[in-house]
């Protein structure tokens, strides 16, 4: 098994990748395709992602942690994963019995049945995929390999093959491809963990996972009504160019949250095993070593984007979207909320046991942001939605503490925690001055990175700060390699 750090490093590398692509192809199949080919894929991918949201039950996080807890016990975890893997079929076949009536009856999909059923596969790869298993025993390794390998042949089948707006159907491919290459390949490298010969298929209580999976699946939808009720009000309360300048800087602040928030990932797995396993002083400090990561990523990363958010938004959307640097800031402190509710709610109550925890406080927070949707947005239009969410992710961070306090295990506050404050508010300083001082959208915006990173990171060296010290030993040995 992979160290902690490696594995960390390992789906850094995964998430940024995953960020890095999708830059690089989009505005590519945009130019070829045209707004009606990309919508057109789109709106299908996005019914297609709520019918795998219905199909797998809230299996993937489940999954992650049982396979975890009987890590060590070949035999136990084998027979959970084949139990899992094999409910996770059960409930495709209703997928593709709404994908089929779907197809039949809305004029919109049968118009264009072909793509639709392309895009479909991706359900059935999900559920034969089984990521979640590579996810419990840590092969971070095979995951981010992997993924990077398809990644590429997607980007360059982009290149190669679509070359006009006909070919839409050949993007619909490449699109699903590096899903159903991955998920493929990892039922294929299955038979290297598991012998499926010696499995006593008559012994396999498939249903057992059903119910304590749908406690993971109301959180999950609950999460993905909450994450749409925004762009969805903003249309109808709005119109189209309001959803469009929340969506800019939303998007921005979410990509540097996709960072921070993919520790949960590797942690989850760790995390549930150590409970298991009955480690609970290991438990407590790998999940405060977690949520002290956290706080020193994400205090300077917010800082940073409020004071560059204009020039952020010029840069990666264009001058017609300066108005989404209102969006940008209020949503930026996001990262540090969401970002410790991950910690809370993903590495600590939920390897626990708490689940119901974190799926009310996510029932508050979807709450408050409905009530101030309905409250803001026809004042102040998608400023008023961004300030929703920023007061909706506050509460649901409050709530967790406050419910969830007496399973967390260790001081929520401590007195180290000042140092990243004053290292993030030094390098506000220095930052403020170029935006101030420098006219160049570009050169400010290049100059505030690389000046910001020196005065944070130097701020923390002169404290000694042991994280920061840590981090930079992991690194140098990694670079001796």
């Amino acid at each position: 098994m992979s160290s902690l750090k490696t594995n960390i490093t390992l789906n850094f590398i995964n998430t940024i990748t995953g960020i890095i692509f999708p830059v690089i192809t989009f505005p590519y199949a945009a130019r070829v395709l045209l707004p009606d080919g990309i919508g057109a894929v789109n709106f299908f991918q996005s019914i297609i992602a709520y019918i795998v949201l219905l199909t797998s039950l809230g299996i993937p996080m489940y999954a992650v942690r049982e396979v975890a807890k009987y890590r060590d016990d070949v035999e136990k975890r084998n027979r959970v994963t084949i139990e899992i893997t094999l409910l996770s079929l059960i409930l495709c076949m209703f997928g593709y019995v709404a994908v089929w009536l779907l197809g039949e009856f809305i004029p919109q999909i049968n118009s264009q049945l072909d793509l639709f059923y392309v895009l479909s596969l991706v359900i059935f790869f999900t559920a034969l995929g089984v990521n979640w298993f590579y996810q419990a025993i840590e092969d971070f390794e095979f995951i981010t390999v992997r993924a990077l390998i398809f990644r590429t042949l997607a980007v360059i089948s982009l290149f190669l093959f679509v070359k006009t707006k006909d070919d839409l159907l050949v993007y619909a491919f490449v699109v699903v491809g590096s899903t159903v290459g991955n998920n493929f390949i990892n039922f294929i490298h299955l038979r290297k963990y598991i012998t499926f010969g010696r499995i006593d298929w008559r012994k396999l209580t498939v249903w057992v996972h059903f119910k304590p999976a749908s406690r993971i699946f109301v959180y999950n939808v609950i999460t993905s009504i909450y994450l749409i009720l925004n762009t969805v009000m903003l249309g109808f309360m709005e119109g189209d160019s309001a959803v469009g300048f929340y969506t800019a800087g939303n998007r921005l602040s979410h990509i540097v949250l996709s960072v921070v928030a993919s520790l949960g990932v590797v942690m989850l797995p760790r995390c549930s095993n150590l409970i298991e396993m009955g480690r609970t002083k290991d438990f407590s400090v790998i999940t405060h070593k977690s949520w002290r990561f956290v706080i020193a990523l994400a205090l300077p990363s917010t800082m940073g984007l409020i004071l560059l958010a204009t020039p952020i938004i010029y840069v990666f959307c264009g001058k017609e979207f300066f108005e989404a640097s209102s969006v940008l800031c209020w949503t930026a402190p996001v990262i540090v909320f969401i970002g410790l509710s991950n910690v809370l709610g993903i590495q600590i109550l939920y390897p626990q046991g708490k689940e119901n925890l974190v799926i009310w406080s996510t029932v508050g927070g979807a709450f408050f942001n409905f009530v101030l949707n309905c409250l803001l947005i026809p004042v102040y239009s998608y400023t008023g939605a961004a300030v929703s969410t920023f007061i909706a992710e506050l509460v649901v961070l409050t709530i967790q503490i406050i419910l969830g306090r007496k399973y967390i295990p260790f001081p929520i506050f401590e007195k180290i925690y000042l140092n990243y404050l004053l290292a993030s508010l030094l390098m506000s300083v220095g930052v403020l001055l170029l935006v101030l001082s420098i006219t160049n959208i570009w050169i400010v915006l290049s100059a505030s990175v690389i000046v910001g990173c020196i005065i944070y990171a130097g701020t923390l060296w002169i404290m000694k700060d042991s994280l920061l010290q840590e981090t930079l030993n992991y690194v140098c040995k990694l670079l001796k390699r």
